[in-house]
């Protein structure tokens, strides 16, 4: 478990292991928000979280880091990655790498709490990756808390006064091995990490394949978030989930949009359809008014303001084969490529957290307009918190008050005169008709088909039998590829494992998987209608928009073979 610093270490490091996975990216980091943390950090330790995309991510943030002067920290990592030459050059420059699951060993946990307060104590910089695993649907995964309650037993231990903890958001405009995380998504089957596997994967970053876009959220003291719990135990325990929460909320907040995530939406919102430059422009034109009136963080999205920012972006992801082009007829035309949707929805994700909040306002809507409740106020206010509950495992939201002010927020962009406009169903079915976009059936079906086939496969299961986790993952593979072959669920990015795992969980929360009587039947096929009847809901949305009317370029744009 035990690191130290080389200078051998740190230059085969820097010169040998991080340009073989560097090389694909051209890095751009957040320089002003990287000197405001040199110098937060001239009088505390900082403790980088980011998100996890890449088996790159640990030799981009190093690179960066190193680059504005700042100190290397010490990087926990899976013990997978400890074979020879990794894990020698790793252990000499300050790399730790831990057991992937410790749950039941009592000493393995308190000697990795010592030496993480070891570390902490002596001043020492920490990362590591909370989320546990490479995110295989390009949005984050739920945060672990194991090691984050070790820092706070460093502090409450008075070892260490504070550690600065720093939300850290890293995002690729395409990555090479997105495709493999798919295939092990299908297959369940992870190949071994090694030396042929580094061979391969240094081989593969040869190629240059875009930016990766390193930001930093706001930084949170531990200690101050401490001295809010008190000494009590049970608010101690709570507080380290809801600071877990917080930094993967700021991770959010730091994450740009790129044009990358923007295109593939465009592309998705129609499934199998191609759409023609302009098509695609019409598309985009909408969402980048949304951007732009929230001031959200972009990263080189403007030039989708031009078709030929949009061709441009869009040939970027012909060339990696994500998007087929077909053009030997009056003018090309753009479409995801065959089996490629799932690596499409995994750049889409990077930014779907953005528009989660509208997508629920409109479903919840469309809902309530059709729901046949005298008090469309209250049942639209009933389906949001409804939807939020559903995908509470899926997505990071704020509180139910924040959460309130937010819908709030979105409904005043969606409509300034909404307050006036919603007491009669057809009011809102006119003002979903009359956006200018409607995002909800472009993001939400994945997830909520994904959630379908779990309920489904798990209402299959009789009630008095103990559920064998692994085997209803395995069975929501099968049976949801066979779903989609029948067209029952539309969108072939739902079969994911990450995907039917979220979706276990809020079924555990519900309290649906242990054994029990008639009951726990009807309640699991209950919560399969719940996921059916919005999906209907989707569908029924989408056809009710009006396609926006965006001005067509003056002559067709033409992209030479």
């Amino acid at each position: 478990m035990v690191s130290v610093k080389s200078r051998a270490g740190t230059w085969l490091w820097d010169h040998a292991l991080g340009p073989a996975h560097t090389r694909a990216f051209t890095i751009d980091a957040d320089a002003i928000a990287v000197a405001r943390l040199k110098k937060l950090n001239e009088q505390h330790a900082l403790v980088f979280l980011p998100s996890h995309r890449s088996y790159a991510d640990v030799f981009v943030t190093s690179k960066a880091l190193s680059e504005h002067g700042l100190r290397r920290p010490r990087i926990l990592g899976g013990d997978n990655l400890s074979f020879f030459p990794m894990g020698p050059i790793a252990r000499h420059s300050g790399g730790v790498f831990i057991r992937r699951s410790f749950k039941n060993d009592e000493i393995y946990k308190a000697v990795l709490q010592e030496y993480l307060t070891h570390i902490v104590a002596s001043g020492d910089n920490l990362e590591w990756y909370m989320e546990g695993g490479r995110s295989r649907t390009g949005k984050l995964r739920p945060p672990k808390y194991g090691l984050l309650s070790y820092l706070v037993y460093a502090i409450r231990s008075g070892a260490a006064k504070d550690v600065v903890l720093v939300p850290t958001s890293i995002t690729y405009d395409q990555l090479h091995e997105v495709q493999a995380m798919m295939a092990q998504e299908t297959s369940g089957a992870k190949p071994k990490e090694g030396l042929p596997w580094l061979i391969d994967y240094a081989r593969m970053q040869q190629t240059w394949i875009g930016h990766v876009h390193l930001r930093f959220g706001e930084p949170l003291s531990l200690a101050e978030r401490l001295t809010e719990a008190g000494d009590d135990r049970d608010r101690n325990r709570y507080l380290v989930e809801k600071t877990a929460f917080e930094v993967f909320k700021r991770i959010n907040q730091a994450t740009p949009v790129t044009s990358q995530a923007l295109a593939t939406l465009a592309l998705l919102t129609l499934g199998d359809r191609a759409l023609t430059l302009d098509e695609v422009y019409r598309q985009l034109a909408p969402l980048l008014d949304y951007l732009r009136a929230r001031s959200l963080p972009v990263s080189e999205v403007e030039p989708l303001r031009h078709h030929h920012g949009v061709m441009t972006t869009l040939e970027t992801l012909v060339k990696t084969g994500i998007v087929a082009r077909f053009d030997t007829g009056t003018e090309p035309v753009y479409r995801i490529a065959p089996g490629r949707h799932a690596v499409a929805a995994y750049y889409r994700n990077s930014a779907v957290h953005w528009f989660i909040n509208r997508a629920l306002l409109e479903l919840a809507m469309w809902k309530s307009a059709h729901s046949g409740a005298e008090d469309l106020v209250k049942a639209g206010k009933t389906e949001t918190l409804a939807l939020r509950d559903l995908l509470k495992f899926e997505f990071i939201f704020s509180d139910r008050v924040g959460f309130r002010e937010e819908l709030l927020a979105e409904s005043d962009l969606f409509d300034p005169d909404w307050r006036n406009r919603i007491s009669t169903a057809r009011q809102r079915t006119d003002m979903l008709g009359d956006a200018p976009f409607l995002i909800a059936p472009t993001v939400l079906p994945t997830f909520l088909e994904a959630y379908y086939i779990l309920a489904d496969r798990l209402a299959a299961v009789p009630s008095g039998k103990v559920v064998d986790e692994k085997a209803l993952l395995d069975a929501c593979m099968s049976v949801g590829h066979q779903y989609v072959l029948q067209q029952r669920v539309l969108h072939p990015e739902c079969l994911s494992r990450e995907l039917f795992a979220n979706a276990l969980r809020l079924a555990g929360n519900r309290e649906l998987l242990a054994p029990g009587g008639p009951d726990l039947a009807k309640r699991r096929v209950a919560f399969a209608r719940e996921c059916e009847s919005y999906m209907q809901a989707l569908i029924e949305l989408a056809g009710a928009r009006r396609q926006p009317q965006v001005t067509p370029p003056k002559e067709p744009v033409r992209v030479a073979a």
